[in-house]
């Protein structure tokens, strides 16, 4: 009923429902014309007064929602409070066809013995213990906004038509009244909202001011987690792009001593992967709940740059609950620490890029040695160490993802770096056609050759190398004291290189001082020359032993490797002093060696070292010198 109808009530003679309708809704103006009035009180005592005109004990109130269901808000009842349970009912589902009629007729329904009608959700009914009950539409402007349900909880009660004339009257103008209060509750929502949202700008905005002004002037990651930390008074993880953990910082009233990063296991578990799905989708935040496992809910940020994903930063909520002003603070607070990453990132690149032209600079002798020495230490060099270049000289035509460019160098450095264990330190690295060069601080030792532990480390890196990369020869110069003496190290390990490339000898580590008298030698008279002095040196030696099943050959070779030493032959050969000098004795009469005399074995040495580089036997060695003397 609308107000003009309420008048028309009046001016046709029915004052008495005119009066009680005006004297119930009084109050109800009262009320919702105060400031401090909340829509469910105006509900209620709608709800209430509108029980006491028509005599009974209860009611219901609901308003109808966005998707046109309506949704309980408040209750009265007679002796006790019902709005918990009201609250959570919600009217107008598919099977509710009682408040279907009222919003189609946008007037009030009776249904009497509401257990037993079919236009109920009976179940319900039954649960409430309604009888007889009355629809009463809240109307504005045609289109009802809410309903009043009311009845007499477990009684019947007969409703005539006065009394639905009288809760449609009173509904009329309640309803106005109802409009009123939902508008304010809703310009008061939206205020809420709007400040909320102005606090949380202005908190984040904050700490990304303070965040970006640490990375401008200069903060490293740690510190930046720290402030973080301070800022929002939780634990900081900082991940890499395959969720890493790289760094983290947490408050120091938790007195936390391990991470409470996610573990790489946890990493697979199929909740995390749905969470960075999540993040696949465009999402700028994702919130991981609590478990077990993580023990705590997180906030996790991608970090990109240039659409390429650089990192997660990450919130763990232990000491405080998260607030609304963490999500957005943390998404503020990665924007800054992406752009620390991308700071480090160019820097570190500019910085490698320098190195390998300032080692360029070390091994071709570009620049003069005082310059060089002068910038060695900005670079990590430390001149009074000792260095050996190692050369990683390539197959042709090896194909793999990783085996070119600056990916294979790095890769290749990472893995001697891991390989050395302390017995040295890669501190610079640089590429040439085929090859790449990499310096290697190294201890010294008594006699300045590579130490044992460094032959041992490089055996162990070289079948990895090679199987990954590609090195079919990796070539380790002697230590040098001083830059100067790195060009000529790189120069003689290239050479070295070359000779191995031409032998067509199998992948191997080599060691520049065990054929540096097989390059000398090759330098003068060139290879075939070194193959014909082998071939005429050794073939009464090898002929003896292949005839007496001998070992004069191999005796000799555990000679001269041993520095002419008998003991050191001995132990190496596994036999008695004795047997040595006899064996040597045989030499002496079988060839033309004299063991004894050092320019005897200068020559022996270049001798076997052409052997070992070109044949595994003098029989292997002449076919291929009269091969080639053929050609």
């Amino acid at each position: 009923m609308t107000i003009s109808e309420l008048f028309a009530l009046e001016s046709a003679g029915s004052g008495e429902l005119y009066g009680e309708v005006v004297g119930a809704f009084e109050e109800v103006a009262l009320l919702t014309t105060s400031d401090s009035a909340e829509i469910n009180d105006v509900l209620r005592l709608v709800g209430q007064r509108l029980c006491e005109l028509l005599k009974v004990s209860r009611c219901s109130v609901y308003l109808r929602r966005d998707d046109g269901r309506f949704q309980g808000q408040v209750g009265y009842c007679v002796g006790r409070r019902i709005d918990a349970g009201v609250s959570r009912l919600v009217a107008g589902v598919d099977d509710d066809q009682f408040t279907a009629e009222i919003v189609r007729t946008a007037a009030p329904v009776l249904v009497q013995n509401a257990t037993q009608d079919p236009r109920t959700i009976q179940r319900t009914m039954r649960q409430w213990g309604v009888l007889d009950m009355l629809g009463v539409p809240l109307v504005v402007g045609g289109e009802v906004i809410g309903i009043i349900y009311v009845d007499n909880q477990g009684e019947r009660h007969e409703y005539t038509n006065r009394d639905v004339k009288l809760a449609q009257a009173f509904a009329g103008l309640s309803a106005l009244a109802v409009r009123q209060g939902w508008l304010y509750k809703q310009l008061g929502e939206r205020a809420r909202i709007i400040d909320e949202q102005r606090q949380v700008l202005g908190a984040s905005a904050a700490v990304h001011n303070r965040v970006t002004r640490a990375v401008l002037d200069g903060a490293d990651i740690d510190a930046i987690l720290s402030l973080i930390v301070e800022l929002l008074g939780k634990p900081v993880v900082l991940y890499g792009p395959k969720l890493e953990m790289l760094s983290w910082a947490s408050p120091e009233s938790l007195e936390m001593k391990a991470c409470p990063a996610i573990t790489p296991a946890q990493v697979e578990l199929q909740w995390v992967q749905d969470a960075l799905g999540a993040l696949d989708d465009g999402r700028s935040t994702v919130m991981m709940r609590a478990t077990p496992e993580l023990r705590c809910r997180r906030l996790l940020v991608r970090m990109l740059i240039d659409r390429e994903c650089v990192g997660y930063l990450e919130l763990c909520e232990l000491g405080r609950s998260f607030s609304q002003v963490d999500s957005k603070a943390l998404e503020q607070a990665a924007m800054a620490v992406s752009l620390k990453l991308l700071s480090d990132q160019r820097n570190a690149d500019i910085y490698r890029q320098e190195r390998e032209e300032y080692f360029a600079d070390i091994l071709y002798g570009r620049r003069d040695l005082e310059s060089l020495t002068t910038r060695a230490e900005s670079f990590g060099f430390d001149v009074d160490r000792r260095h050996v270049v190692l050369r990683l000289q390539y197959a042709d035509g090896f194909d793999d993802i990783d085996a070119t460019g600056n990916t294979r160098r790095s890769s290749a450095a990472q893995l001697v770096s891991k390989s050395l264990d302390g017995c040295a330190k890669c501190v610079a690295y640089t590429g040439v056609p085929g090859a790449d060069l990499l310096l290697l601080e190294v201890p010294v030792t008594e006699t300045g050759a590579a130490g044992a532990a460094l032959a041992e480390a490089l055996s162990h890196a070289f079948a990895p190398l090679n199987e990954r990369f590609g090195v079919r020869f990796a070539v380790v110069s002697d230590p040098c004291r001083s830059l100067g003496e790195l060009p000529t190290a790189a120069e003689k390990i290239r050479e070295i290189a070359g000779l191995l490339r031409d032998a067509a000898t199998e992948s191997r580590l080599v060691f520049a001082r065990d054929l540096e008298l097989i390059r000398l030698v090759t330098r003068r008279d060139g290879i075939q020359g070194a193959l014909k002095h082998a071939e005429d040196l050794l073939s009464p030696l090898v002929e003896h032993d292949e005839a007496n099943a001998g070992a004069l050959v191999e005796t000799l070779r555990a000679f001269v490797g041993s520095q002419a030493q008998i003991r050191a032959t001995a132990a190496t050969l596994g036999v008695h002093e004795n047997t040595v000098r006899y064996r040597l004795n045989r030499i002496r009469e079988v060839s033309s060696i004299e063991p004894e005399r050092l320019d005897a074995l200068l020559t022996v040495s270049v001798a076997l070292q052409a052997q070992s580089l070109f044949a595994t036997g003098l029989s292997r060695l002449s076919t291929t010198t009269n091969a080639t003397e053929e050609v």
